[in-house]
């Protein structure tokens, strides 16, 4: 099959679900990929900074305008408008640093930006990074082994873990307790917002190695980090990479004085809460603190710990989106030490002994997977093997069907 055929089947084939999943956003995908078509081959002769910034006011203009409505009104916002506006923007000023050429086949560029995988839940593709994968992919038979592995792998820690622990999470808030349920909460956002995003660029990453095309990681276990900045190296690396190169580095990043320096690192972190939203711009100026700190100590371990401690105590602005709500909640862990309340009220916060029980085995497993590395350097049998017990234990003990609300994957939100 001659690649474009491919390519435009694919493209379609991604249109009709977007269409599908959200038809009222349509307009806007196509804006943007219109716009920043036609802008990218005048720029290719003509490298006008006014016609840039026209192109990137364009995308962000729209971005920012449901960002902010949404603050206000119970909207439906364009499906995967906060990463395919990332991408056109890197890949206007890529254009116009003479990076790489412009794409001239509107198929290819439209397949680009509507590759539906990533729309849900990302990863933020560089076009020169995926350019090859994605136009001339090949299926081929052990990728459909590491494609299925990866995916189920993907569901094991969303509907395994994350999804039990969103039910603690959930029982907590909407029992409005304080003090030390807000610091056991936050603790466990931290493992459940990993498991949950990472769980879903498990799944788009397998299905996009079944179809021949391999993407960057977007995690690189994270939650081992030993300091903040480490841990941010390290978690949603192509958001943190786009805001690195489009904004921390335009704005001389380390190549000025030390106070300047510190004030680029907290407008990029300022960027990235405005990116989640505009009530999170507290969250990301907390995270850009934590970084000039850079709080540590002289062993390892501790180290990992305080970072965990440390970042999950921020997440409290995502698990609490009003901030002044978020805000008391977070200093209620200071002030109303309740813990023998927490533990003798352990088992009426959603989950049984054994859904605990079947919750700390998964999490075991997680940590010592990921600890050992890639665990897809097995045969073809042994992955199949593999394939079939994830199944089985997806099956059996992933929280889903009757009697449970299995959440949306929450990154697909922003």
């Amino acid at each position: 099959m001659a690649s474009w055929i491919k390519n435009l089947i694919i493209l379609l084939t991604c249109v009709t679900i977007y269409c599908y999943l959200n038809i009222s956003g349509l307009i806007f995908i196509l804006t943007s990929i219109i716009t920043t078509y036609i802008i990218s081959l005048i720029l290719k002769n003509k490298k006008s900074k006014i016609l840039l910034t026209i192109g990137i006011l364009i995308n962000l203009i729209i971005l920012l305008s449901f960002k902010t409505i949404i603050l206000y009104k119970s909207i439906v916002v364009p499906l995967g408008i906060s990463y395919y506006t990332l991408q056109v923007i890197a890949y206007l000023v890529d254009i116009y640093k003479n990076k790489y050429e412009p794409c001239l086949n509107i198929i290819n560029f439209s397949l680009y930006i509507f590759y539906i995988p990533c729309l849900f839940i990302g990863p933020i593709n560089r076009y020169n990074d995926i350019e090859k994968e994605l136009f001339n992919s090949k299926i081929k038979i052990n990728n459909l082994y590491n494609g299925l592995c990866r995916i189920c792998f993907g569901l094991f820690k969303k509907l395994v873990i994350a999804s039990r622990i969103s039910i603690i999470i959930n029982s907590i808030v909407q029992n409005n307790y304080t003090g030390s349920y807000i610091l056991f909460s936050c603790l466990l956002y931290t493992l459940y917002l990993y498991t949950d995003f990472s769980g879903g660029i498990d799944i788009v990453l397998g299905i996009s190695k079944m179809l021949g095309i391999t993407l960057k990681e977007n995690f690189d276990r994270p939650l081992f980090s030993e300091s903040i900045k480490q841990f941010w190296n390290r978690w949603h690396i192509a958001l943190s990479s786009f805001l690195k190169d489009y904004v921390y580095i335009p704005l001389k990043g380390n190549r000025c004085s030390k106070i300047r320096q510190k004030i680029n690192i907290l407008i990029t972190f300022l960027v990235s809460g405005l990116w989640h939203g505009f009530n999170y711009l507290i969250w990301g100026l907390g995270q850009g603190i934590l970084v000039i700190l850079n709080i540590k100590t002289s062993s390892k371990i501790l180290n990992v710990i305080l970072t965990y401690v440390l970042v999950s105590l921020l997440w409290v602005f995502f698990i609490y989106p009003n901030n002044m709500e978020a805000i008391f909640k977070l200093t209620s862990i200071f002030t109303n030490f309740n813990l023998g309340s927490l533990f003798s009220n352990f088992l009426n916060l959603g989950l049984s002994i054994s859904n605990y029980l079947v919750l700390i085995i998964a999490t075991i497993t997680l940590f010592i997977i990921e600890k050992k590395g890639p665990y897809l350097k097995i045969s073809n049998n042994k992955k199949l093997i593999l394939i079939g017990t994830l199944i089985l234990i997806v099956l059996v003990f992933g929280v889903y069907g009757i009697g449970f609300q299995v959440e949306q994957f929450v990154y697909s939100k922003f």
